[in-house]
């Protein structure tokens, strides 16, 4: 009897609906893996409430990882862009080999990062990503929005035409600014195993960012697989068939 194949959990990043992460649920759902898309709670503007925070996000895909894991599951998490932070944050606790110390069945086997803002320990999003771009404005009710998107979108969607790249960035939302303040509390990379889609010409989490993070995650002696591809940073835009390619590797599974 063949063993299961674990469900994924794809995190989108900051200011994105899931919609564009669906090419991806659906080219891993062909290969036969259960993925669940998993809607920030950080995107998109909410009347009348406060703005909610990064943690809201992690509470959001913690719950939804720990009732997979309940079931016996095991899980994948699959982050990109700031859904790095969010998926270390919720993972705490959910570590599969972390649970098996406690009797219990199922857990997270491993983050597959795309190419993600990993912080380290007590850092925050904006501890690695510095001053928000001069196209993003952050109003009054604790938003931020793109107000530039001729702008932003030729260095988030760099792979694309002018006017492919400018649609899709039509379709990103409001995001709340709390998120990017608040500090990691959990390195999730040194008790699950990691990998990491380094995307060479990405223009909004360059290179040499991405650089520093996988040396981030590694300086305590932990190995992160790593998949180098040319591809700007919206891969889930331009590339999606290649993040499933990779996505099947990181899990042994011949693409």
């Amino acid at each position: 009897m063949s063993t299961p194949k674990p469900t994924i959990i794809v995190i989108p990043g900051s200011f994105s609906p899931l919609t564009p992460y669906l090419p991806i649920i659906s080219g891993l759902q062909a290969h036969g893996y259960p993925v669940h898309g998993v809607e920030l709670v950080t995107v998109g503007r909410r009347e009348g409430v406060l703005p909610p925070g990064m943690y809201d996000d992690a509470a959001k895909v913690a719950a939804l990882a720990t009732q997979l894991a309940d079931e016996g599951k095991d899980v994948v998490l699959v982050p990109h862009s700031y859904g790095g932070l969010v998926a270390c944050e919720a993972a705490k606790g959910l570590a599969k080999n972390i649970r098996e110390r406690e009797g219990k069945a199922g857990g997270i086997v491993r983050i597959v990062f795309v190419t993600a803002v990993v912080p380290r320990e007590g850092q925050a999003l904006a501890d690695l990503s510095g001053e928000m771009p001069d196209y993003v404005t952050l109003g009054e009710d604790g938003y931020l929005s793109i107000t530039n998107l001729a702008k932003s979108a030729p260095i988030t969607f760099s792979s694309l035409t002018p006017d492919e790249a400018l649609a899709q960035a039509e379709q990103l939302s409001q995001h709340s600014a709390l998120s990017f303040a608040q500090k990691l509390t959990y390195p999730a990379y040194k008790d699950i195993p990691v990998s990491y889609l380094f995307c060479e010409d990405d223009k909004l989490v360059t290179p040499a960012q991405q650089e520093a993070i996988i040396a981030g995650m590694e300086s305590g002696g932990k190995t992160v697989q790593r998949f180098n591809v040319k591809a700007d940073h919206a891969i889930n835009v331009s590339q999606p068939e290649t993040v499933v390619d990779m996505v099947r590797k990181a899990l042994g599974d011949a693409a």
